[in-house]
């Protein structure tokens, strides 16, 4: 009798912890768009009391919270570019909420200054489609070229971040892909001047492209408008067909003369590294298979001129003797004064990126100086001149030799071949940054 009334228990508890748990995880749904009814993918939903209960909005605008307990409960919708909103919802047990939210335009932003093709406009004036970026969201993320910094911060422009060596150049697309076999980069205009962003401008080192915009130093950069649709492009013609982005520099402002000086240092490391089999591990595998195909005796290898003996004694960890760690650092200064009948701004940086790939780094040293000469109400001279110079120390980084190749598919039974005369002895060899690699090397039987 006791068993029994211990399992009656046993068994409330289990209703009773049931029904509880299904009363606190509620779900609500809905959907974001802006006035226009268009959704808006990747607007961000939050419980505002409970904290760690949010979602994304997908690509259709569409969310999903699930885990909400009941009560009143408030719900913060945010999107880049509109008026972030607080909605109070009541939610109880066991119901699912379906909802319709419709976010509205900044007024703030409606009101600010924004570039179109040769001139100046309210954006609340304006009918095209354009993101504007001030100097603080280009800068507050230390990045290895300018274009890193919008990743997140534009509606519409998607940034694919490059391999994270010094230079590298990022994929940047505005509204999707616009063609399957043409390049889908979009214009990139300085100051009212089109610059040329080829990557294989300065050819190609080992699958590592050269990147033009690295030359452009962030803290001179006022802001950054990205113009998304044909309305806002026309005055580029086909040129702008991918979309256009404007960047503007900083010139003097009204006051008295001011200084800046800014520093930043930082590291860089690969997130995630492969395990490698050890020296002896690949030898047991490589006689396992000797036997299994019908080999007797010592196992010998049908490449390069490496015995068992020898290759006994090598256990060369290929990951570590070509990846390191990175070093970053970057001085800028300025100096900017203006006044009634002129302003100017003199800047000058110099920037130093070492990547986590060893003999890789990028050193930049780079000038801008802008000038305004007001003579009348309808006379006025601007000045706008920058000199940069880059020295992209570049590495063989292609998986079909050099650094790459010692990555991916070199053995860990070869030692390192370096000599200072750049003679190797060794046979066919090729040179990637300080090592001398056998050719062979990489064979795997």
């Amino acid at each position: 009798m006791k068993k029994r009334f211990t399992h009656s228990i046993f068994l409330f508890l289990l209703l009773f912890l049931g029904f509880h748990f299904s009363g606190i995880a509620q779900t609500v749904t809905g959907k974001v768009v802006d006035d226009a009814g268009l959704p808006l993918p990747g607007a961000a939903v939050a419980v505002k009391e409970q904290l760690g209960i949010g979602a994304v909005a997908d690509v259709d605008g569409a969310f999903t919270l699930t885990g909400i307990k009941p009560g009143s409960i408030t719900l913060v919708i945010s999107f880049i570019g509109f008026e972030t909103q607080n909605i109070p919802l009541e939610v109880v047990a066991n119901t699912t909420k379906n909802l319709d939210i419709k976010l509205k335009e900044s007024s703030s932003s409606l009101d600010e200054i924004v570039v179109v093709g040769y001139g100046v406009q309210r954006k609340r004036e304006n009918t095209g489609s354009i993101v504007k970026l001030n100097a603080k969201d280009v800068t507050d993320m230390p990045a290895p070229s300018f274009e890193n910094t919008l990743q997140g911060k534009a509606p519409g422009v998607q940034i694919i971040t490059g391999s994270g060596l010094s230079a590298s150049p990022s994929v940047v697309r505005i509204r999707g892909i616009s063609s399957i076999s043409a390049a889908g980069d979009p214009l990139y205009v300085v100051d009212n001047i089109p610059i040329t962003q080829d990557y294989f401008m300065n050819g190609n080192s080992g699958g590592m492209n050269t990147n033009p915009l690295a030359t452009i130093n962030p803290n001179d950069i006022e802001s950054v408008e990205v113009l998304k649709d044909a309305s806002a492009t026309a005055i580029y013609g086909s040129r702008g067909a991918n979309g256009v982005i404007l960047i503007t520099t900083k010139r003097g402002k009204k006051g008295g003369l001011r200084f800046g000086f800014n520093t930043t240092q930082g590291i860089s490391q690969p997130t995630r590294l492969p395990d490698m089999l050890t020296g002896p591990e690949y030898l047991q595998l490589y006689e396992e298979a000797w036997v299994n195909d019908g080999n007797v005796g010592t196992p010998t290898f049908p490449f390069a001129s490496l015995t068992w003996e020898e290759a006994q004694q090598n256990n060369t960890d290929w990951i570590s003797q070509t990846v390191g760690t990175g070093y970053k650092q970057m001085y800028d200064f300025n100096v900017q004064k203006g006044a009634e009948k002129y302003n100017f701004y003199l800047g000058g940086s110099y920037d130093r990126n070492e990547s986590y790939l060893l003999g890789n780094s990028y050193e930049r040293l780079s000038g801008r100086a802008n000038a305004d000469f007001r003579f009348s109400k309808k006379l006025k001279l601007g000045v706008s001149t920058s000199i940069s110079r880059g020295d992209n120390n570049r590495v063989d980084a292609a998986w079909s030799g050099g650094l790459g190749a010692a990555m991916s598919t070199a053995l860990p039974i070869y030692p390192i071949y370096w000599d200072k005369d750049g003679v190797n002895g060794n046979g066919d060899s090729v040179k990637a940054g300080d090592y001398w690699l056998e050719a062979g090397i990489g064979n795997n039987p």
